[in-house]
């Protein structure tokens, strides 16, 4: 995953209702990089143009049955105004997004191969 800041100020973002998601290195996942995370001015998280943050669905033990769902809340980082939020699941190792701002926060996932490619670039609106 990698997200994508082309506005003219900085953003803000947070990882919220995670629910059945490794992270912390656990897989070699790492969702908490893009919590309480400050994304600068046409830059990007990771930073580079480079491959995105590698983030896992648990799919086993107690998560068996059940769907893989985080969110993601952008924030303006200099004033706190909530610009938007992109609900994820993956289902059936499918990923989806709900996007709260398609105007301003565009969402790209691409399902084919191994694994699948999230990027979300956030535009000046």
């Amino acid at each position: 995953m990698k997200i994508l800041n082309q506005r003219s100020e900085d953003i803000k973002t947070y990882v919220i209702n995670v629910e059945c998601m490794y992270d912390q290195g656990a897989e070699g996942s790492n969702l908490s990089l893009f919590n309480d995370a400050v994304i600068d001015n046409n830059s990007s998280l990771p930073s580079g143009g480079g491959h995105g943050q590698y983030v896992e669905a648990k799919g086993s033990g107690g998560c068996f049955f059940d769907d893989s769902t985080f969110s993601i809340k952008i924030e303006d980082a200099t004033n706190s105004v909530i610009i938007g939020q992109v609900d994820f699941t993956d289902g059936n190792h499918n990923w989806s997004a709900s996007n709260s701002n398609k105007d301003v926060i565009d969402v790209y996932i691409n399902n084919s191969g191994d694994q699948a490619v999230i990027k979300i670039t956030v535009e000046n609106s």
